[in-house]
């Protein structure tokens, strides 16, 4: 497809999707609302770590960040671990929060801070970037995975190497996680047209939708198919759970690593199972191969406080859904 076809295809995309993406947009003007840390940043100083992550609750800090405005970059975390550490840390987290928000740093600096001082923040910073991009709309596609942002730059044939080289003066292989974010953004921006163009949270939503509706960076495999994938391998399974037994087996492996250091019993009725969690406080835990079969079965949701699962497919969080643990997140992270 020629970039001008792409670019044709984009305005009618808009105007298809110009509904939705305004209601996204007035959720997040909610968010901001409610955690104004880029006007008010003293605010940050007010932030306890219950209101950081708060588990049961649905309005703490990273329940908007993964769960409310997951229509502005969804991120694949897994399981609460990495909130449970950044309530562990709550000093260093605020510290980081505070860097997101300074408008005289660049996309580039915010992303490359020490997030790695928290458990679970390191790698491609999906959780940095997604916190980042909520203050900073108008600066950064809400496009989180760096291959995703390769993948989608190589879909438009648009040219990088000799951007790496002007701007930061060394290769794109060198290039730091936050430079690379900041720069193939800035390609992707420039290549559909939007270089020159006021940006919002508006225009860089909509292009990251669009790109991954028109370019999407891997197919999901067809329904039944059992696909066998390495990092399940060394778990002792060959292949994706395709029922609850497979889903409790892995479970029974990662506990601890999820947060549960104890199992005090697994049974055939609902809720399925019932744990220690690292603040030695009592927790009950239904088994789903998908997220949305625990509402399939009809299970009342505030009947236990984790849905275990190996995919979250959920498109919506309903605020009365007990906290999900997606295993396959969690795996591939």
């Amino acid at each position: 497809m020629k970039i001008m076809e792409i670019i044709e295809k984009l305005k009618e995309f808009e105007k298809e999707r110009g509904k939705k993406l305004e209601e996204a947009i007035k959720l997040h003007t909610v968010f901001m609302k409610q955690y104004p840390f880029r006007e008010r940043p003293e605010e940050i100083e007010k932030l306890t770590p219950e209101k950081i992550y708060n588990p049961g609750k649905s309005d703490y800090f990273l329940y908007w960040i993964e769960h409310k405005l997951k229509t502005l970059g969804h991120i694949a975390v897994g399981s609460a671990a990495y909130a449970d550490a950044a309530r562990e840390n709550s000093v260093k987290f605020k510290e980081l929060l505070t860097l997101s928000v300074n408008d005289s740093l660049s996309i580039a600096e915010k992303i490359d801070a020490h997030w790695e001082d928290i458990k679970w923040f390191g790698g491609d910073k999906l959780i940095a970037k997604k916190i980042i991009y909520c203050y900073n709309p108008e600066k950064m596609l809400p496009i989180f995975k760096t291959e995703h942002l390769e993948h989608f730059v190589r879909q438009l044939g648009a040219e990088y190497s000799r951007d790496a080289y002007n701007i930061y003066g060394k290769s794109y292989n060198m290039l730091t996680t936050g430079q690379k974010c900041e720069l193939l953004s800035s390609v992707l921006i420039e290549a559909l047209g939007y270089k020159d163009k006021d940006l919002s949270i508006y225009e860089t939503l909509l292009l990251a939708w669009f790109l991954y509706e028109t370019f999407p960076p891997q197919k999901r495999p067809s329904p039944g198919k059992r696909v066998g994938m390495a990092p399940l391998h060394a778990l002792g399974a060959l292949f994706e759970p395709d029922c609850e037994q497979e889903v409790v087996y892995l479970f029974s492996v990662l506990h601890r690593d999820l947060g549960f250091p104890y199992v005090l019993k697994i049974r055939t009725e609902f809720p399925d199972a019932t744990v220690i969690d690292k603040n030695r406080d009592k927790k009950t835990i239904e088994f789903e191969v998908n997220a949305t079969d625990f509402i399939a079965h009809g299970h009342p949701k505030k009947g236990c406080d984790f849905i275990v699962c190996w995919e979250n497919d959920l498109e919506e969080m309903d605020e009365d859904m007990p906290e999900i643990i997606s295993l396959k997140e969690f795996i591939f992270r």
